[in-house]
């Protein structure tokens, strides 16, 4: 049931980690997009930059909560599983961070 679980946020983190970089990089492109933009004579472009911003966001979104849903899925399904879990990387975090030399 570990495995399992840690398959699942394995794979979650992982997929969610290459949504946010699609996201920044479309980002990015719409940014760029806009400072080439020459707002007097452009108005339509700029427009159809934000409306495809918005639409990517929107996407973002989406695919997030679909990612997010295996997870929540687990944790409602095995509640005491999924407190050993946070309890075990919350021990192994504060152990990383406190660490004395």
């Amino acid at each position: 049931m570990a495995e399992q679980a840690e398959r699942i946020v394995d794979t979650t983190v992982e997929k969610a980690e290459n949504i946010k970089v699609q996201t920044a990089d479309a980002l990015e492109e719409a940014a760029r997009k806009l400072r080439e933009a020459d707002l007097t004579v452009r108005g339509q472009d700029v427009k159809s930059i934000l409306n495809d911003i918005e639409c990517r966001t929107s996407q973002f979104k989406a695919d997030m909560d679909r990612k997010i849903e295996p997870v929540e899925s687990f944790i409602v399904e095995h509640p005491f599983a999924s407190i050993l879990i946070a309890v075990g990387v919350g021990y192994i975090v504060g152990s990383v961070v406190t660490r004395r030399d």
